[in-house]
């Protein structure tokens, strides 16, 4: 009996697919293959894998912020015993290459330590006036500011930071009330140097900073001052399958609601999840030690040639952090996630002061990987910069260069692969200062010289501590880095 039909047997199609031919050739993947419209087994692996890689790369890009801290916490704990909030790492010497930290200046004197909110319950911070400081939670979202951004307004003060869901009493007055979103908390102030370059009284400040369990306050336990100088310290994030791994575990350990559903969903999709152990079959490890290696220089490109309009001259090739949407990484209603990745990858810390540092107060940055023809800056090239007469800070300046992968402070055997305006340094005779980079020494002398390594890339930030007008209104501008 044959079959007669009584409805359609074709449809109009606008947008509705058709059947694919036994082979799709994708430009990304290579051939797919279908049988009688379904994919062949091996295809269908093929696509999983390249589904499980593409949600790696994008974890990797979207939680770098998260792996930075959690590696900071590490470096920290193994390398210099840090394992209390009441211990406080400072650098009472110059800082040097041998701490490995996420673009550090060497001229300012760091004071830091961790929280641990989910171990002590609510935590007092006491700060001294003057102190300049950043809060941030594990995800490198920020708390609180201190100093004169800060609601301290720079006379310091204590500070109480609260548990996620803690719902216990807390005094009713005389603290500056934060609370953070994940139980672990990266603590840090800054202190300045004196006119004369002095790093003493800087010191003597962080050396007042106490932290203890607020249920101590009446017999609170010493804060105890670690001195990092000379040591050697590690706090900068893998780029290999151990990413994952650290932030399976800072997942597990942390609030559940520490992160929004969406980046939550898209963790537990490559195994992270709250409350679930991490076990990666082989194939997944492979997968994901992948995508490390793939995120990382996704991270790279697109913070070193960034498609977001950071150029600060029209002229230049300096750049800056405006518009990356640093802090938040919100802008009309939705994330920068290229900002995001872009100072997740390149800095430690975020803080709304420094994207509108008062004048005369706080810190303006700007930076650049390019010479003034636009190539990389390389270690094997000789480069000069000229800064003008009447530089735009009203404390001090300074210029420090950077490894481009480790992304810390060059280690190019000079004490500190930077310079500064409290060093004796040579002057032109218009008041400006040049300042000459390469591999070996210039026959005009070193005072205003920084050493780079033939073989190696590099890129540098100027920092203009108190910036005031000639930085605001774009009037005064250093040259570019331009091949001497």
């Amino acid at each position: 009996m044959s079959f007669e039909p009584t409805g359609p047997t074709d449809v109009v199609r606008t947008t509705a697919p058709v059947a694919p031919p036994d082979v799709v050739t994708s430009e990304f993947i290579g051939d797919l293959h279908f049988h009688h419209e379904y994919p062949t087994d091996e295809t269908v692996d093929k696509l999983f894998d390249q589904l499980d890689f593409q949600r790696g790369c994008q974890s990797f890009l979207r939680n770098i912020t998260a792996s930075s801290m959690y590696s900071f916490r590490e470096g920290l704990r193994r390398d210099l015993g840090v394992t209390s909030a009441s211990q406080i790492v400072v650098w009472e010497d110059q800082f040097d290459a041998r701490s490995l930290l996420l673009t550090p200046n060497s001229e300012t004197v760091y004071g830091l330590t961790y929280l641990d909110l989910k171990a002590d319950g609510p935590t007092v911070c006491e700060v001294a006036p003057g102190m300049l400081g950043l809060v941030n939670d594990m995800w490198m979202r920020e708390v609180t500011n201190i100093g004169p951004a800060g609601p301290d307004q720079g006379r310091g003060g204590r500070f109480l930071f609260v548990p996620p869901g803690y719902d216990g009493e807390l005094p009713p007055y005389g603290f500056h009330v934060a609370r953070p979103k994940t139980y672990g908390v990266w603590f840090l102030l800054r202190g300045m140097r004196t006119p004369d370059g002095s790093s003493a009284e800087a010191i003597a400040l962080q050396r007042q900073t106490k932290i203890y369990p607020l249920a101590e306050m009446d017999d609170p336990r010493e804060t105890v001052v670690v001195n990092a100088s000379g040591k050697d310290l590690d706090t900068i994030h893998p780029i290999d399958f151990r990413f994952f791994s650290d932030l399976a575990t800072l997942v597990s350990e942390e609030h559940p609601e520490a992160i929004d559903a969406e980046t939550a969903g898209m963790l537990a999709t490559i195994g992270i999840a709250h409350g679930q152990p991490f076990e990666p079959d082989e194939r997944m490890q492979r997968i994901l030690a992948e995508a490390a290696k793939v995120g990382s220089a996704m991270a790279l490109a697109t913070s070193y040639r960034t498609r977001l309009p950071l150029q600060r001259y029209d002229d230049r090739q300096w750049i800056e952090i405006g518009n990356t949407g640093y802090p938040y990484y919100e802008l009309d209603g939705h994330t920068m996630l290229s900002g995001l990745s872009l100072m997740g990858w390149f800095a430690t810390g975020s803080s709304i002061a420094m994207t509108t540092p008062p004048p005369g107060k706080g810190s303006a940055y700007m930076w650049t990987y390019r010479d003034g023809d636009g190539h990389w800056l390389d270690g094997g090239n000789t480069y000069e910069l000229t800064l003008p007469a009447g530089v735009p800070a009203a404390n001090f300046w300074s210029v420090v260069i950077y490894d481009v992968w480790t992304r810390s402070m060059l280690a190019n055997g000079q004490p500190a692969a930077s310079l500064n305006s409290f060093a004796d340094l040579d002057t032109n005779e218009d008041g400006s200062v040049t300042v000459t980079f390469g591999p070996e020494p210039p026959a005009a002398g070193t005072s205003n010289w920084i050493r780079t390594i033939p073989g190696k890339g590099w890129f540098t930030i100027l920092r203009l501590y108190g910036p005031v007008d000639g930085y605001f209104d774009h009037t005064w501008k250093p040259t570019d880095i331009d091949t001497a």
